[in-house]
């Protein structure tokens, strides 16, 4: 539906971009078109329609030890979409060759969607790996900008929860100090905290993808249009495994102050 966003958002010049893009190949195409919307119309590029190729979405999340490089650093990467198979994958940090890995990931997508990514998630991996914003994917759909402009306003969790999407008790009680507890009780050898980590990292991932969807439809719905983006296939990570006793007990000292009175790192972003 690319063609008809165009004329929404440039009526004097949707025919001449189209012509211009179509003259381009993917992922170049999709570059050059990025760059002529708004972040806020990015949200279109979900589907792309007509005789265009479809366009090929990641979710992403990341965890962190704090709010800012250099003192802070990236703990997982989190990652679902057309690249991973709709597979969830889980980037460690402290493992060999995540960056790289990550690098393929990114190029072999034209959507990014997010929750503050914006913001936090893609300056944090910028600073962080000396990266520019080339390296992610042309178009960025941020949800929490998305269901903003909807009405709905928090973090992930709180939008989540009045959209119907209902994570896993024991995982929702994590929150972005527990995961940095939980990855320091990893550093120290803790046989279940990863796993625990990589679990609630996940859950923050495989949710953007409906929600990317349900906000497509909501936004489109207000325009007056009927457009509905291409199914994906729903992804569970049921199965995977993590530790609620080690979550009840580091959200306990979550809740104790800390010697010192200082403030306890937490993330930067609204997943809440």
């Amino acid at each position: 539906m690319l063609y008809e966003s165009l004329l929404e958002v440039l009526p004097n010049h949707a025919h001449l971009l189209m012509e211009r893009g179509q003259a381009l190949e993917p992922p170049e195409r999709w570059r050059w078109l990025a760059s002529r919307f708004p972040p806020r119309e990015h949200w279109r590029s979900l589907h792309a329609g007509g005789t265009w190729p479809a366009t090929r979405w990641l979710a992403l999340d990341i965890e962190t030890t704090g709010l800012a490089p250099p003192h802070c650093h990236v703990t997982v990467v989190g990652l679902c979409g057309h690249a991973t198979g709709f597979e969830p994958v889980a980037l460690v940090a402290d493992a060999p060759g995540w960056e790289a890995q990550l690098e393929r990931y990114l190029a072999d997508s034209d959507v990014l969607i997010s929750f503050n990514g914006r913001q936090f998630d893609v300056p944090f991996l910028c600073q962080s790996l000396e990266w520019t914003q080339d390296r992610f994917p042309p178009f960025h759909l941020d949800l929490r900008f998305a269901y903003k402009r909807l009405g709905l306003k928090g973090g992930l969790k709180k939008v989540q929860v009045q959209l119907g999407f209902i994570r896993e008790q024991g995982v929702a009680e994590v929150n972005g100090y527990t995961a940095v507890l939980l990855w320091r009780a990893h550093r120290r050898g803790h046989p279940a905290a990863l796993l625990t980590l990589v679990r609630y990292c996940l859950e923050d991932v495989v949710v953007l993808l409906p929600m990317a969807r349900h906000a497509y439809e909501l936004l489109a719905r207000e325009e007056g249009r009927n457009w509905c983006p291409p199914q994906v296939p729903d992804v569970s990570i049921a199965h995977m495994p993590y530790d609620e006793e080690l979550v009840r007990r580091l959200g306990t000292a979550t809740a104790v102050p800390r010697h010192g009175g200082g403030p306890s790192p937490r993330r930067g972003r609204g997943s809440g």
